[in-house]
């Protein structure tokens, strides 16, 4: 019997625990319970919608429905729609971009014509004119001198370069080769048979050769104006012929030598296509010699200088063709030779170059391919 009361009273009290329990986390819904539960909802969704449409246009705000909904729709912003532009078409590029070593692409940048024009290989056809004189020591003003005078054809030859090497820019290469064979007047003086000395007029055979080699810089003053100073070296040659007649008989004389100096290119573009080159120069002759038929020994000429001015101009045709032409003027001399003993017998003799001056102009015209 005790333990039937007990068991009734564990339960009666574990009822009334869970009764309270029930009643502080599940109220009963009483009608008082759900109106205010229902005024609390509607004032949280007031103020969720006021908050969301801060900063809209009035007339965009949509109506506030205090009715409440089976579910909570939230208020939307209409947005105006953005027009993007039209794509264009593709193009492609007439030039193509070139890598730049510092690792970005650049846009090809066209080379300015001074520098184009240092940058082809030309031939052209060349006249050169020649006035060269000698005297000897022993001759008085009466004498005359021993000339030759006149045009001569030849060609000439001339490849150029200028290139960026290292961190120098404008690196400058070239060579030129010219060649004139002809034959001009003669106007010198002979023995005659009463010991005097008498004018002899014949015509003389002309070849010459000129080789050069020139390196330098170029410095751009701006897009339309280089200059380029060079160190030029090089070898020349000259034979001459003096035809015989009338009893005197024809000689033989050949010289040569070698030459070293500077000059300064000055090259002036009036446009893209035409192009102005000036030339100044100083070398100096050396290693001078001069080897005459039927005599002993070499003759060795004492050092002189040589001095130049030249203008051309460069016409582009095309791309790669373009038209050249120009004039030089060139001055040079030649010292006295020493003596060489030609007969050591009873009657010994000597003989010797003696001094000499030459001017010169040479024009030429051809083309010229530029890469």
């Amino acid at each position: 019997m005790r333990k039937i009361f007990l068991c009734l009273g564990l339960s009666v009290t574990a009822l009334t625990a869970s009764q309270k329990a029930h009643a502080q986390f599940a109220p009963a819904h009483s009608d008082t319970y759900l109106d205010s539960r229902r005024d609390s909802e509607l004032h949280h969704q007031t103020l969720a919608r006021m908050l969301m449409t801060i900063g809209m246009n009035p007339d965009e705000a949509p109506p506030l429905d205090t009715v409440t909904p089976s579910a909570y729709q939230m208020p939307t912003r209409p947005f105006a729609r953005e027009e993007t532009p039209p794509r264009k078409p593709h193009r492609p590029l007439p030039n193509l971009p070139h890598y730049n070593p510092a690792g970005s692409y650049e846009a090809p940048r066209r080379i300015p014509a001074v520098v184009q024009v240092n940058r082809e290989i030309g031939l052209s056809m060349t006249g050169a004119w020649s006035n060269y004189k000698e005297k000897p020591l022993w001759a008085g003003p009466s004498t005359g001198y021993d000339r030759e005078t006149g045009w001569v054809p030849g060609f000439q030859f001339d490849a150029s370069d200028m290139f960026d090497m290292y961190e120098i820019d404008h690196v400058f290469l070239a060579l030129h080769f010219a060649l004139g064979d002809g034959n001009v007047g003669y106007n010198g003086s002979i023995w005659n048979l009463a010991g005097g000395i008498a004018p002899y007029k014949t015509s003389s055979h002309r070849l010459t050769t000129d080789s050069r080699i020139e390196i330098g810089k170029g410095f751009m003053v701006n897009n339309s104006f280089m200059i380029t100073p060079t160190i030029v070296g090089g070898y020349w040659s000259w034979n001459r012929d003096i035809k015989g007649g009338e009893g005197v008989a024809s000689s033989s004389e050949a010289y040569g030598g070698f030459l070293a100096g500077i000059m300064v290119h000055l090259d002036y573009a009036i446009t893209d296509a035409f192009v102005l080159r000036g030339q100044l120069g100083w070398t100096e002759l050396l290693g001078s010699r001069m080897d005459a038929a039927g005599t002993n020994g070499t003759f060795h000429l004492r050092p002189r200088p040589e001095w130049s001015a030249a203008l051309d101009f460069d016409y582009r045709i095309s791309h790669s063709i373009h038209l050249i032409a120009g004039v030089r003027y060139a001055y040079y001399s030649f010292g006295r030779s020493q003596s060489q003993l030609q007969h050591d017998g009873p009657f010994p003799y000597s003989l010797y170059e003696p001094s000499s001056w030459t001017n010169g102009v040479t024009m030429h015209t051809g083309l010229a391919y530029a890469f």
